[in-house]
C-alpha cells in the first residue's frame, strides 16, 4: 500500500510529494514538485514490476495525483483520504450558514447574526458527537432558519457514507442526500455534488480496507519540524535526504 501527500519546502507554494509505504511506514521518496510528471517520474523509476505488486493507493483529491495513479497503477485501488472529503463535504453548509447569518441592510453592527456566527464549529459536527446543549442551540437555530437544518441534514447524510458498516450502507446514505438536495432548498452544495459524482469510485473504495492518510500526515509534521529547525532548506537534494534520514 503506498500513501501519497504534499508537503512544503520552503514558502511561496514549493512542494515535494512524499510517498510512504503504507504497511511499514518506510518514506520511499520525496519528490520534487506535486505534478503529475512528478510522481510520475517516480513511478517510471521503479519500473513496472514494482508498480504492478502496487494493490492500494492512498491520496489527497489531488487531481494531478489521480492522473499519474490512473497511468502507472490503473490496477490498483485508488483510496481517496477521508479526512479530505470530509472537508469537502462541510463546504456546503458552510456556504449556507454565511448567507444566512448576514445581517441586512450593509452596515448594521454586527455584520454577522451572532447566534449563527458562534455555532459554526457546532454545525460542522456529526450528530453523534455533540453535546445536549450544542444540540439544543442548534435546534434553536433551525426553528428560526429551517434551510439551515436542510443543509446540516444533508451533511449528517454525508457522514453517513463513513458511518456506515459496508458499502450498501454508504450508498444508502448517499440516495438519502440525493432526496435532501433535489428539494432546492441546498443549491449551495451543487458544486460538491460534482465533486462526489468525480470522486466517487476513490471515495467509495474506503470502505474496502479503510485505509487513510493518517501516518502520512504525521511524517509530514515530523518533516515540517526538520525544516523549522533548519531554518528552511534551499536546496531540494539536502531536504530530501534529511528527510529520508529523519524518518
Amino acid at each position: 500500500m503506498l500513501l501519497i501527500d504534499e508537503t512544503s519546502i520552503r514558502k511561496r507554494h514549493r512542494y515535494v510529494t512524499v510517498v510512504v509505504n503504507g504497511d511499514t511506514g518506510e518514506v520511499l521518496a520525496m519528490v520534487q514538485g506535486r505534478s503529475k510528471q512528478a510522481l510520475s517520474r517516480f513511478f517510471v523509476e521503479q519500473g513496472p514490476r514494482w508498480c504492478h505488486g502496487v494493490q492500494t493507493v492512498v491520496t489527497d483529491g489531488s487531481r494531478s495525483y489521480r492522473a499519474a495513479i490512473g497511468r502507472y497503477l490503473p490496477h490498483t485501488r485508488h483510496v481517496l483520504d477521508r479526512f479530505h472529503a470530509v472537508r469537502w463535504f462541510t463546504q456546503g453548509l458552510t456556504l449556507v450558514r454565511r448567507e444566512l447569518q448576514r445581517r441586512q441592510p450593509p452596515g448594521v453592527k454586527p455584520a454577522f447574526e451572532p447566534d449563527l456566527f458562534r455555532a459554526r464549529f457546532a454545525l460542522l459536527k456529526r450528530h453523534d458527537h455533540l453535546s445536549g446543549a450544542e444540540q439544543k442551540r442548534l435546534d434553536r437555530l433551525f426553528d428560526t432558519h429551517p434551510r439551515l437544518q436542510v443543509a446540516w441534514d444533508a451533511l449528517q447524510q454525508l457522514y453517513g457514507l463513513y458511518e456506515a458498516d459496508d458499502l450498501q450502507g454508504a450508498l444508502r446514505a448517499l440516495e438519502r442526500f440525493a432526496d435532501l438536495y433535489e428539494t432546492g432548498q441546498i443549491p449551495e452544495y451543487h458544486t460538491i455534488v460534482d465533486t462526489i459524482l468525480n470522486w466517487s469510485e476513490e471515495i467509495l473504495a474506503w470502505h474496502h480496507n479503510r485505509h487513510s492518510n493518517g501516518p502520512l500526515e504525521g511524517i509530514n509534521n515530523l518533516i515540517q519540524t526538520l525544516r523549522r529547525t533548519a531554518h528552511g532548506f534551499t536546496n531540494y537534494d539536502n531536504y530530501a535526504a534529511r528527510g529520508l534520514l529523519l524518518t
